[in-house]
């Protein structure tokens, strides 16, 4: 595997796709870093910088780094049906676990990569106008390790799919159309697990003033029952961490890191015996 890796590896330097993503990475990095600036004046007196804290902009890549890794994974790998170079590969000798295991190594490399340059760009850009991190280090350090696990299973879910599809044009819709589907689910959930046991019902009279009822239940809500399932698909769901790392609103840093390795694990194993069965012809 390791010279399936050194041809993926000198393919990637040369990628357009790849180049294309960390630049886009690093200008998102810089771009959040100054809207996180704010230059308030106050009765003429010069612009107070730092508004916003550094890790409000830092984590924001969990939000997008999913979308990324799918439209680079499901491009670069699905270039390698469209140009043959899996048949070359399998007709030289490499077995097909070799050939999956190198092509996801590759692709959650990259991705780590361009997640490290969107990280690096922030920083850079960001400490020196809004000062240092505020919130603890173990913290911010478990957020980093819990997001890369949690990139591993989006890599994991888009290395499986484009894989196992021939064509790239599909491959490519499957990856983005999913990712943004998982996205509106786990924000689903959020906003249902989210929701208040009561709800107040507000009347304005025709002097304009505002009465407030007595609170309702809210339909919304969730029963224990349901609550404990929904929090359970939404830690699962990476979509759903994504959202929970970018806020850096997460109870159970364990929890989600033990069901990223999960998802990770199972669709590695389950993306590589379908392409061990896989009729490339």
């Amino acid at each position: 595997m390791t010279k399936l890796l050194s041809a993926n590896f000198l393919r990637l330097r040369k990628s357009n796709t790849f180049w294309g993503s960390l630049g886009v990475c690093v200008g998102l990095g810089i771009l959040s870093a100054l809207d996180g600036v704010s230059f308030v004046t106050d009765n003429g007196s010069e612009p107070l910088v730092g508004a916003a804290t550094l890790e409000v902009k830092f984590f924001q890549y969990a939000a997008f780094i999913g979308i990324l890794a799918a439209e680079f994974i499901a491009l670069f790998l699905g270039t390698e049906y469209s140009d043959g170079t899996i048949r070359n590969k399998i007709a030289v000798g490499h077995s097909r676990l070799s050939i999956y295991f190198a092509n996801l190594i590759t692709g959650f490399a990259a991705s780590a990569l361009c997640m490290v340059g969107y990280m690096l760009s922030c920083l850079a850009v960001g400490a020196p106008l809004q000062g240092w991190f505020t919130k603890p280090a173990p913290l911010l350090l478990t957020a980093i390790a819990g997001s890369v696990l949690m990139l591993a299973a989006f890599c994991a879910i888009f290395t499986f799919v484009t894989m196992n599809i021939s064509r790239k044009s599909t491959s490519v819709m499957v990856c983005l159309l999913g990712v943004f589907l998982l996205f509106m689910l786990a924000i689903y959930l959020y906003a249902r697990l989210d929701a208040p046991e009561f709800i107040e019902n507000y009347t304005l009279s025709v002097n304009g003033q505002v009465t407030a009822s007595a609170p309702e239940p809210n339909p919304q809500f969730l029963q224990p029952a349901e609550r404990v399932i929904c929090q359970f698909v939404y830690d699962l769901l990476p979509t759903g961490q994504a959202v929970q790392y970018c806020s850096l609103l997460f109870t159970d840093p364990a929890r989600l890191m033990g069901l990223a390795a999960a998802v990770t694990a199972l669709f590695t194993g389950a993306g590589a015996a379908l392409f061990r069965k896989k009729d490339l012809k």
